[in-house]
């Protein structure tokens, strides 16, 4: 497959260096990247017992664009059933936030995140192998874990060229 355009679209500020390193990944993994001008956060998914946001309204902004869309946030989200998400990959979008991954290792999570959840716009599912970008994070712990990239079994599957 050739490469695929995709938009990177922050959704609340995200500072500019996170989204460049950002881009510099996803262009190693055979992405044509533009970024986006940042979108407000919608109110309407704010849960104010949970302080957390509720992810449908947030890549639901990302319905009407063209293309694939990687939506960022600061804020943390979650789904019902679940206490918080780092990110979710239903295709044609995706959205992570980075609220969970802050620390000395910010970009690194963000990158696995990111990889992960485009991993799922492609059909890739989640991986037995605990080092492969496609394995489930339960815990920040998980996603440090893990490797940034795909295991040998994934990397088959995966439908872009790496640079």
């Amino acid at each position: 497959m050739k490469d695929v355009n995709l938009s990177i679209v922050p959704v609340g500020h995200i500072e500019r260096d996170l989204l460049l390193y950002l881009k510099g990944h996803l262009e190693h993994i055979g992405f044509r990247i533009t970024i986006a001008d940042e979108l407000p956060v919608p109110e309407r998914a704010c849960n104010i017992q949970r302080n957390q946001y509720l992810i449908y309204p947030l890549i639901d902004l990302a319905k009407d664009f063209k293309g694939h869309n990687l939506l960022i946030t600061p804020v943390d989200l979650y789904t019902p059933g679940l206490n918080y998400v780092f990110g979710f990959g239903p295709g044609p979008n995706a959205i992570i936030s980075i609220a969970r991954l802050k620390g000395d290792h910010v970009r690194e999570r963000m990158i696995k995140e990111a990889v992960h959840e485009l991993g799922h716009v492609f059909s890739l599912s989640h991986c037995p192998d605990p080092h492969c970008v496609m394995h489930f994070s339960n815990t920040i712990e998980n996603t440090d874990h893990k490797s940034k990239e795909f295991c040998p079994e994934c990397q088959n599957f995966w439908p872009l060229k790496h640079r």
